[in-house]
């Protein structure tokens, strides 16, 4: 074996500072997956306490899906212009301070304002831990490295609901939140003493007009879709201005001699503007669901939050199962069989919870759940491995992941608000019942089949091939 050889094998093994490297990166991301995961628990009682109808209390989870679509594009600039050590930090502080404002809420939009800010917090950590982990890893050791902090985030998906429901059931839902605390200042007590300090470039340019229009078009295009209840009043107000800004945004991006937030230009290709299709249809779907299950087995079968948190544990476990498999089959065959195996298998789990009026055994529904589970885990690999598959120029790639990234989380945004409205809207002014929310299912049913019908669109073959093709 040559020296050069050996060197690439000793660069390739994970060494003990890449380690704990991303060990301390973890314990942040941790932080990030369990919030998201926990809350959905809590929306009962918070419902409860402040006496506010579904179409309002979907904005704890809609507020912060928006907040993480405001910041993912900042967060490219902010490491270039102040530094990843820098902005690591920055992050854990914020989503520490907004925990703790959503903790001491006293009213429901103090509330919802607070998971905005939380979602700026959240919505850096992830980028930021991947830049610094890549940074440090090299290309020989980035994907083994990128399990470091995937791993964990999939992990809180599976105790996230149990124990959700437990802090919910023993204490309060305020604690759902304070939890964050102590995880986060651990994160950024690891990280002020063991992340290195990089120099900050300075060189990045933010698209700020890009970012005015953009932001609040989508809020308020979401806003808008949130009040279709009763007879409909405040919506067309604040649809219309999304629309105006979306529309000056279009014209921006056009024109714009700088890298805009979303370049539009992506879109001339077919594979890109499918894969944006399905990756916002999948948002909707995937985190517009993520409240009605819990809320289900609470409001209909008349479950404690810790019962709650414990039937849809099997959805997490699903899909921690699946997860490499997902990526195993993209590798191999590409990203489309596995997404339409994934999405098919969505669909099946999904569509046992459109017979609820029928009372199917809960273990049934549990099954229903981890098959679904194990549904999103074929679909997640997949659908990041299409941005990377499809042809692109290598330039292109980091422009492309944001604007996929803001894509997903948009289409949760309008998911959530969407069947909030549509299971308020069977409700009435009485508490859901089973009836009501098999009707929601039906939608949830209704835009996986659209996913797959958008899946079946996406060229054939391999990876290598689909490159070639383009």
């Amino acid at each position: 074996m040559t020296v050069e050889a050996t060197s690439e094998k000793a660069d390739a093994k994970l060494d003990r500072p890449l380690l704990i490297l991303g060990a301390v990166m973890s314990v942040g991301t941790f932080a990030a997956a369990l919030d998201a995961t926990i809350v959905s628990l809590a929306l009962d009682s918070i419902r409860s306490e402040f006496s506010t109808p579904l179409e309002t209390i979907q904005w704890i989870i809609t507020g912060y899906l928006l907040g993480i679509a405001t910041v993912i594009p900042v967060t490219g600039w902010a490491i270039d212009r102040f530094g990843s050590r820098t902005m690591w930090l920055a992050a854990m502080g914020l989503f520490l301070a907004a925990s703790l404002f959503c903790g001491f809420a006293w009213s429901a939009p103090v509330l919802i304002a607070s998971r905005v800010v939380q979602g700026f917090g959240g919505g850096m950590i992830v980028p930021i831990a991947q830049a610094i982990l890549a940074r440090a890893a090299g290309p020989s050791r980035v994907g083994r490295t990128m399990a470091l902090v995937t791993i964990p985030t999939q992990f809180a998906s599976v105790i996230g609901p149990t124990l959700g429901g437990l802090l919910v059931e023993t204490t309060n839902w305020r604690w759902i939140f304070y939890i964050n605390l102590p995880v986060c200042l651990a994160a950024g007590l690891l990280a002020a003493k063991l992340l290195p300090r990089d120099e900050p470039e300075g060189k990045a340019r933010l698209d700020l007009t890009g970012l005015l229009l953009l932001s609040p078009g989508l809020a308020l295009l979401v806003f808008g879709v949130s009040r279709i209840t009763g007879d409909g009043s405040g919506v067309v107000a604040p649809m219309l201005i999304g629309a105006v800004l979306l529309a000056g945004y279009v014209v921006h991006a056009l024109r714009t001699p700088h890298p805009p937030i979303i370049d539009l230009r992506l879109f001339s290709t077919r594979w890109f503007r499918t894969l944006a299709a399905l990756m916002a249809v999948y948002g909707a779907f995937f985190f517009g669901a993520v409240y009605l299950f819990p809320l289900y087995f609470q409001e209909a079968r008349g479950h404690s939050t810790l019962q709650a948190g414990l039937d849809v544990a099997p959805n997490g476990i699903g899909l921690l199962l699946m997860l490499f498999l997902g990526g195993t089959l993209a590798d191999k065959l590409g990203p489309r069989p596995a997404m339409l195996a994934g999405l098919g298998t969505l669909a099946v789990g999904t569509l046992v919870y459109t017979q609820l009026p029928s009372d199917p055994p809960v273990w049934l529904l549990w099954i229903a759940l981890a098959v679904r589970g194990a549904g999103v885990g074929l679909c997640v690999g997949p659908l990041m491995a299409a941005v990377f598959q499809g042809g692109l120029p290598k330039d292109s790639i980091p422009r492309a992941t944001t604007a996929i990234n803001i894509l997903q989380r948009v289409g949760g945004s309008f998911g959530t608000a969407l069947f909030a409205v549509v299971l308020q809207s069977q409700a009435g002014q009485h508490a859901p019942t089973a009836a009501d929310f098999s009707h929601t299912f039906w939608w949830v049913t209704g835009l996986i089949a659209l996913a797959l019908v958008l899946t079946w669109s996406l060229p054939r073959g391999r990876p290598a091939e689909t490159a070639a093709d383009h």
